[in-house]
Protein backbone atom coordinates (compact mmCIF):
# COMPACT_ATOMS: atom_id res chain seq x y z
CA UNK A 1 0.00 0.00 0.00
CA UNK A 2 1.70 3.35 -1.18
CA UNK A 3 1.30 5.48 1.80
CA UNK A 4 -0.45 8.89 1.22
CA UNK A 5 2.70 11.50 2.44
CA UNK A 6 4.82 9.61 0.08
CA UNK A 7 3.01 9.85 -2.62
CA UNK A 8 0.89 13.08 -3.82
CA UNK A 9 -1.76 13.72 -6.69
CA UNK A 10 -0.65 16.51 -8.97
CA UNK A 11 -3.04 18.25 -10.93
CA UNK A 12 -1.58 21.29 -13.23
CA UNK A 13 -4.08 24.09 -13.49
CA UNK A 14 -6.11 24.08 -16.89
CA UNK A 15 -8.78 26.09 -18.30
CA UNK A 16 -12.67 24.54 -17.94
CA UNK A 17 -16.12 25.94 -18.54
CA UNK A 18 -19.16 27.08 -16.87
CA UNK A 19 -22.70 24.96 -16.73
CA UNK A 20 -25.02 27.21 -15.50
CA UNK A 21 -29.17 26.87 -15.01
CA UNK A 22 -30.93 29.64 -16.41
CA UNK A 23 -33.86 30.48 -13.68
CA UNK A 24 -37.44 31.39 -15.20
CA UNK A 25 -36.57 35.21 -15.72
CA UNK A 26 -33.89 34.91 -17.65
CA UNK A 27 -35.79 31.94 -19.86
CA UNK A 28 -38.43 34.23 -20.62
CA UNK A 29 -36.60 37.16 -21.41
CA UNK A 30 -34.88 35.17 -24.08
CA UNK A 31 -38.32 33.88 -25.41
CA UNK A 32 -39.24 37.11 -25.88
CA UNK A 33 -35.82 38.20 -27.18
CA UNK A 34 -36.56 36.16 -29.72
CA UNK A 35 -40.13 37.26 -30.57
CA UNK A 36 -38.91 40.51 -30.97
CA UNK A 37 -36.03 39.09 -33.34
CA UNK A 38 -34.93 40.54 -36.90
CA UNK A 39 -36.25 38.09 -39.23
CA UNK A 40 -32.99 38.35 -41.54
CA UNK A 41 -31.09 35.31 -41.43
CA UNK A 42 -27.44 35.20 -40.26
CA UNK A 43 -26.62 32.16 -41.27
CA UNK A 44 -23.70 33.23 -43.36
CA UNK A 45 -21.34 34.62 -40.65
CA UNK A 46 -21.60 31.18 -38.96
CA UNK A 47 -19.64 28.07 -39.15
CA UNK A 48 -22.37 25.63 -38.80
CA UNK A 49 -25.12 23.81 -40.91
CA UNK A 50 -28.25 25.15 -39.80
CA UNK A 51 -31.46 25.57 -41.33
CA UNK A 52 -32.29 29.18 -39.56
CA UNK A 53 -30.20 31.58 -37.19
CA UNK A 54 -31.28 35.36 -36.58
CA UNK A 55 -29.57 38.13 -34.65
CA UNK A 56 -30.93 38.73 -31.83
CA UNK A 57 -31.14 42.27 -29.12
CA UNK A 58 -30.63 42.23 -25.51
CA UNK A 59 -32.40 45.34 -24.45
CA UNK A 60 -30.60 47.69 -22.04
CA UNK A 61 -28.46 45.08 -22.12
CA UNK A 62 -30.42 43.49 -19.47
CA UNK A 63 -28.78 39.81 -20.28
CA UNK A 64 -25.08 41.31 -20.20
CA UNK A 65 -25.73 42.68 -17.36
CA UNK A 66 -28.10 40.64 -15.10
CA UNK A 67 -26.46 37.02 -16.52
CA UNK A 68 -23.55 37.20 -18.46
CA UNK A 69 -21.17 39.78 -16.18
CA UNK A 70 -21.60 37.59 -12.83
CA UNK A 71 -20.49 34.56 -14.90
CA UNK A 72 -17.25 36.62 -16.72
CA UNK A 73 -16.60 37.14 -12.73
CA UNK A 74 -17.53 33.52 -11.77
CA UNK A 75 -14.91 32.23 -14.85
CA UNK A 76 -12.18 34.76 -13.49
CA UNK A 77 -12.77 33.04 -9.78
CA UNK A 78 -12.52 29.59 -10.84
CA UNK A 79 -10.10 29.75 -13.10
CA UNK A 80 -8.69 33.01 -14.90
CA UNK A 81 -9.65 36.56 -16.17
CA UNK A 82 -9.04 35.58 -20.00
CA UNK A 83 -9.09 39.05 -21.30
CA UNK A 84 -5.83 39.76 -19.27
CA UNK A 85 -3.74 37.57 -22.28
CA UNK A 86 -4.73 40.41 -24.78
CA UNK A 87 -2.22 43.02 -25.60
CA UNK A 88 -3.61 45.95 -24.31
CA UNK A 89 -2.43 49.32 -22.70
CA UNK A 90 -5.65 49.69 -20.28
CA UNK A 91 -8.19 48.07 -18.94
CA UNK A 92 -11.47 48.04 -20.97
CA UNK A 93 -14.79 46.98 -20.08
CA UNK A 94 -16.97 43.54 -21.44
CA UNK A 95 -19.78 43.94 -24.22
CA UNK A 96 -21.57 40.97 -25.55
CA UNK A 97 -21.11 41.68 -29.28
CA UNK A 98 -23.17 39.45 -30.90
CA UNK A 99 -25.66 36.81 -30.07
CA UNK A 100 -28.14 34.71 -32.51
CA UNK A 101 -30.82 31.81 -31.75
CA UNK A 102 -30.45 29.21 -33.95
CA UNK A 103 -33.29 26.78 -35.17
CA UNK A 104 -31.58 23.29 -36.16
CA UNK A 105 -33.66 20.74 -38.12
CA UNK A 106 -33.10 16.82 -38.32
CA UNK A 107 -30.01 15.97 -40.06
CA UNK A 108 -28.37 20.05 -39.17
CA UNK A 109 -25.24 20.01 -37.64
CA UNK A 110 -22.10 22.65 -36.58
CA UNK A 111 -18.50 20.69 -37.71
CA UNK A 112 -15.60 21.63 -35.03
CA UNK A 113 -15.01 25.69 -35.04
CA UNK A 114 -14.08 28.21 -32.42
CA UNK A 115 -16.04 31.34 -31.98
CA UNK A 116 -14.23 34.89 -31.43
CA UNK A 117 -13.85 37.53 -29.19
CA UNK A 118 -12.73 36.24 -25.54
CA UNK A 119 -15.78 34.02 -24.18
CA UNK A 120 -18.66 32.42 -25.62
CA UNK A 121 -21.69 30.63 -24.43
CA UNK A 122 -24.78 28.16 -25.90
CA UNK A 123 -28.06 28.01 -24.50
CA UNK A 124 -30.79 24.97 -24.73
CA UNK A 125 -34.73 26.47 -24.99
CA UNK A 126 -35.98 23.77 -26.41
CA UNK A 127 -34.16 19.92 -27.30
CA UNK A 128 -37.26 17.97 -29.47
CA UNK A 129 -34.93 14.35 -28.80
CA UNK A 130 -33.89 12.30 -26.23
CA UNK A 131 -30.29 11.28 -26.29
CA UNK A 132 -30.73 7.70 -25.45
CA UNK A 133 -33.53 7.47 -27.99
CA UNK A 134 -31.18 8.28 -30.69
CA UNK A 135 -28.77 6.60 -30.31
CA UNK A 136 -30.20 3.33 -29.02
CA UNK A 137 -29.69 1.78 -32.44
CA UNK A 138 -26.63 3.15 -33.51
CA UNK A 139 -24.07 0.53 -33.78
CA UNK A 140 -20.79 2.16 -32.59
CA UNK A 141 -18.11 2.61 -29.80
CA UNK A 142 -18.67 6.67 -29.49
CA UNK A 143 -22.83 7.30 -29.81
CA UNK A 144 -22.77 11.10 -30.55
CA UNK A 145 -26.24 11.83 -32.36
CA UNK A 146 -27.71 14.60 -31.13
CA UNK A 147 -25.11 15.39 -29.02
CA UNK A 148 -22.88 18.70 -28.25
CA UNK A 149 -19.27 17.81 -28.07
CA UNK A 150 -16.31 19.77 -26.86
CA UNK A 151 -13.20 19.03 -28.32
CA UNK A 152 -9.50 19.75 -26.81
CA UNK A 153 -6.28 18.45 -26.06
CA UNK A 154 -4.97 16.70 -22.92
CA UNK A 155 -1.39 16.87 -20.98
CA UNK A 156 -0.13 14.23 -23.43
CA UNK A 157 -1.42 16.62 -26.42
CA UNK A 158 -3.27 13.65 -27.46
CA UNK A 159 -7.21 14.75 -28.36
CA UNK A 160 -9.88 14.50 -26.11
CA UNK A 161 -13.51 15.06 -26.22
CA UNK A 162 -15.91 16.15 -23.64
CA UNK A 163 -20.32 15.11 -24.75
CA UNK A 164 -23.29 16.37 -23.62
CA UNK A 165 -25.92 13.84 -24.26
CA UNK A 166 -28.88 16.49 -24.95
CA UNK A 167 -32.23 15.72 -24.37
CA UNK A 168 -34.92 17.68 -22.41
CA UNK A 169 -33.44 17.93 -19.08
CA UNK A 170 -30.99 20.26 -20.62
CA UNK A 171 -33.63 22.87 -21.84
CA UNK A 172 -32.47 26.26 -20.03
CA UNK A 173 -28.78 25.18 -19.50
CA UNK A 174 -25.92 27.57 -20.97
CA UNK A 175 -22.72 26.49 -20.97
CA UNK A 176 -19.92 29.65 -21.03
CA UNK A 177 -16.89 29.04 -22.22
CA UNK A 178 -13.28 30.44 -23.48
CA UNK A 179 -14.20 31.36 -27.33
CA UNK A 180 -11.10 29.54 -28.51
CA UNK A 181 -11.95 26.34 -27.22
CA UNK A 182 -13.39 23.91 -30.18
CA UNK A 183 -17.02 22.35 -30.11
CA UNK A 184 -19.42 20.67 -32.46
CA UNK A 185 -23.02 19.90 -32.50
CA UNK A 186 -23.84 16.34 -33.95
CA UNK A 187 -27.22 16.20 -36.00
CA UNK A 188 -30.64 14.18 -34.79
CA UNK A 189 -32.86 12.03 -37.09
CA UNK A 190 -36.55 11.23 -37.20
CA UNK A 191 -38.18 14.26 -35.90
CA UNK A 192 -39.78 16.92 -37.45
CA UNK A 193 -39.37 19.38 -34.27
CA UNK A 194 -36.76 21.87 -34.19
CA UNK A 195 -33.97 22.35 -31.71
CA UNK A 196 -33.65 25.94 -30.38
CA UNK A 197 -30.43 27.46 -28.83
CA UNK A 198 -28.91 30.55 -28.20
CA UNK A 199 -25.25 31.47 -28.78
CA UNK A 200 -23.25 34.59 -28.46
CA UNK A 201 -19.39 36.12 -28.21
CA UNK A 202 -18.21 38.34 -25.69
CA UNK A 203 -15.48 40.76 -26.65
CA UNK A 204 -13.40 43.35 -24.66
CA UNK A 205 -15.05 47.05 -25.74
CA UNK A 206 -11.65 49.43 -26.55
CA UNK A 207 -14.22 52.07 -27.41
CA UNK A 208 -14.54 52.23 -23.73
CA UNK A 209 -12.54 52.16 -20.30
Amino acid sequence: MIQQRRCEWISPPNLGWLHYSLVDKEIDYLWNCIGEMNKEKCNNHLAGNINSSFPLYDKNEWFFNHTLSPLIRAYANQFEERGNSLPLLHGHPYVLKRWWVNYQKQHDFNPIHSHVGVYSFVIWLKIPVEFDDQNKDNITNTPVRSAFQFNYQNILGEPDTFDYELGKNYEGTMLFFPSKLRHQVYPFYNCEDDRISISGNIFIDETRE
